[in-house]
Order: C-alpha cells, then sequence, then structure tokens
C-alpha cells in the first residue's frame, strides 16, 4: 500500500477535525454513534413528546375533547424522528463503508480516522445558519397552513402552539440535514477522485459508498411521498411546504447518482484500457497464428490457441467489470421507490377519471 497521499489531501489530515467546533447536528450525530441505543431512546422520545404535548395543549384549551386522539398531531411528530433516524443510518452506513473502501484510497491506515471524523464533523456557523432557515420556514409553514387544517379563528392559537414543536423539528431538520448531507457526498466525491489504487475487479470497494448514497435519497423521498399522501392536507396551497417538498425530492434523485459519477468515469476509463490491452494481444495472436498455419506448422498452433482461449476468457472478465459504483439490483431497487409512487398516484387518477 503507498505510503504518500495526494498532494490536495496532504493539508488537509494535518488538520484535525474533532477541534474543530462542530455544528449542534453533527454533535447529534457523534453522540449517535457513541451511544446508539440511547440515540434511539431519545428518537422514540421525541416521538412521544410531540403528540403528548400537543394533545395536552389542544385538550387543555378545550379545541379538543378530553381522551380525543388529534390525527394531525400524530402525523407532524413523524418528521423530525424520522430525520433524525435516517441521518444516524446513513451516518453509520459512512463509516462501514470507509472501512470497506480505504484498501482503495492507497492512503496509509494511520489517517482513516481522519477522515471517519469528517463525515460527522460540520463547521457549526454553517450548521447553526441551517437551523434557522429552517426553523423560520417551519413557522412560516404554520402560519401558511390551511384554515380546513387549523379550524375556526377564535382559540386558534393553541392550535398553533400544540403543533408548533412539530413544526419547529420538522422543518428545522431539513436544512442542516441537506448540509450534513452535501458534506457526506463532497467527501465521497472526493474520496473517489483522489483515490490511487483503485482496482477495477474489486468490486466491494467500488460498491462500498453506494449504500450512503442511496439511504439518504430514499429517505428525502419518503418524507416527499409521506407529505403529499398522508400529510396532504397541510401541503394545499401552502408555499413555504412546497418549496422543502420539491427541494427534498430534487435532492433525493441528485444525492443518488451526483457523488459517485466521478468513479464511475473513472472506472470506464480503466475500463477501456483493460479491453484494448486484451485487444492487443489477441491480435498478435492471431496474427501469429495465422502465419504458423500459413507456413504450415501446425505442431507449434495448440500452443497458441491455448493463448488465444485464455486471451477470450480475460476479454469476457473484463467486458464484466462494473463501471457503476452500485450494484444493480441496488439501481433497480432505487429507481423502484422512486417511480412506483409516482405510477400509482397517476394510475389512481387516471381510473378516477373514467369511473362514473
Amino acid at each position: 500500500m503507498a505510503e504518500t497521499l495526494p498532494e490536495a489531501v496532504a493539508p488537509e489530515l494535518r488538520r484535525s477535525g474533532p477541534d474543530e467546533r462542530s455544528g449542534p447536528l453533527s454533535r447529534v450525530l457523534q453522540w449517535q454513534l457513541a451511544m446508539p441505543v440511547r440515540a434511539w431512546l431519545l428518537i422514540g422520545g421525541l416521538l412521544v413528546f410531540q403528540v403528548a404535548w400537543a394533545h395536552a395543549v389542544l385538550w387543555a384549551s378545550g379545541r379538543l375533547a378530553l381522551g380525543s386522539l388529534d390525527r394531525a398531531a400524530i402525523v407532524l411528530a413523524v418528521y423530525g424522528p424520522f430525520a433524525l433516524a435516517a441521518l444516524a443510518i446513513s451516518n453509520r452506513a459512512g463509516q462501514r463503508a470507509l472501512v470497506s473502501f480505504w484498501p482503495a484510497t492507497g492512503w496509509p491506515e494511520a489517517v482513516r480516522s481522519q477522515w471517519a471524523d469528517r463525515f460527522t464533523h460540520g463547521p457549526a456557523k454553517i450548521e447553526w445558519a441551517a437551523l434557522l432557515v429552517g426553523v423560520s420556514g417551519g413557522l412560516l409553514a404554520l402560519a401558511a397552513s390551511p384554515a380546513s387544517v387549523l379550524g375556526e379563528p377564535e382559540g386558534r392559537a393553541a392550535v398553533f402552539l400544540a403543533y408548533a414543536p412539530a413544526f419547529v423539528l420538522g422543518y428545522g431538520m431539513l436544512p442542516p440535514a441537506l448540509v450534513i448531507t452535501l458534506r457526506w457526498l463532497g467527501l465521497v466525491a472526493r474520496i473517489h477522485r483522489e483515490a490511487s489504487a483503485i482496482d477495477p475487479f474489486d468490486r466491494a470497494p467500488i460498491y462500498a459508498f453506494s449504500r450512503l448514497t442511496v439511504l439518504p435519497g430514499l429517505a428525502y423521498a419518503a418524507a416527499t411521498y409521506y407529505s403529499v399522501t398522508v400529510n396532504a392536507a397541510f401541503q394545499a396551497g401552502n408555499l413555504p411546504s412546497l418549496a422543502f417538498l420539491a427541494t427534498a425530492m430534487l435532492f433525493s434523485i441528485a444525492a443518488f447518482v451526483a457523488p459517485l459519477w466521478g468513479i464511475h468515469t473513472r472506472l470506464a476509463g480503466a475500463k477501456d484500457e483493460l479491453s484494448l490491452d486484451v485487444e492487443r494481444r489477441v491480435s498478435r495472436v492471431a496474427a501469429e497464428l495465422y502465419g504458423r498455419i500459413d507456413a504450415g506448422d501446425f505442431a507449434s498452433t495448440p500452443a497458441l490457441n491455448d493463448t488465444l482461449t485464455g486471451l477470450m476468457t480475460l476479454r469476457h472478465r473484463v467486458s464484466r467489470v462494473p463501471t457503476w459504483p452500485w450494484p444493480p439490483q441496488l439501481f433497480r431497487g432505487f429507481v423502484s421507490a422512486l417511480l412506483l409512487p409516482i405510477v400509482v398516484f397517476v394510475a389512481s387518477r387516471l381510473i378516477d377519471s373514467l369511473l362514473p
């Protein structure tokens, strides 16, 4: 394994990520890695708190009969905990992917921990700014909620108070989650670009980061579909909410494809070089074989024929070298998960329009 690092990588590795002040969500991710059981208890506790808070306020204000359940309060409480859970799972997948891909980097094992730290340490100023944008957007979305959901104007302050934690946590999580996801994807793209020991025949490192890219993509897509189906009442005419949804949906696609495009280009180039090397040798052996046959030297042709057979086997092996850095079943699963809800939605609307 090479002990020298690319010039663009070495300066960064001399700066230790943990020494920089981490943002609020990055600190949560660090804690989730260190104490996974407590982290999942926190996620469940946030869900229960939001539902309990909303019902306590609605019952106390008289907007909801004591003991009755409010569907909107339960539906809205999912967003924040879901975002935390998706980030926790993706973060752990990124750490495992780095371990799997590391032999392909060609870098010393001593610096791997510093790259791992970069997946969980983000700039505090950027994350706080993103959090402020998300909280502001959540309050605007709450204020822009349709009257059909908020009910009569009288006593509406209690409804705002009941739903405020869900809107603040749910919308507040999206911008910093996007920032963190972008940091992950940027790290993946850079590692792929600067790795110096990629073996096109070794599929384990090639596919290593595909799970990290597909998990956020599916998470953002799932949140979008959840919003336009289960929580559709809040989206109708709600411009802040629709803007958040459009951003999440576009990002879900970009997150899957963009960071892996660089290694696809490298793999395609390496495959072309391997194919050309094989074809040159096939041509040389074929020309030699033709010359022996034309000269009537049939005794030496079996050895050449065996060589040509071996080259054909190698050609077949090279043709099977993957150039896309995700397993075929993973790609098909992502596309299906992305398109199936759209197909079902369009089909249901067509059926409704055809029925009397």
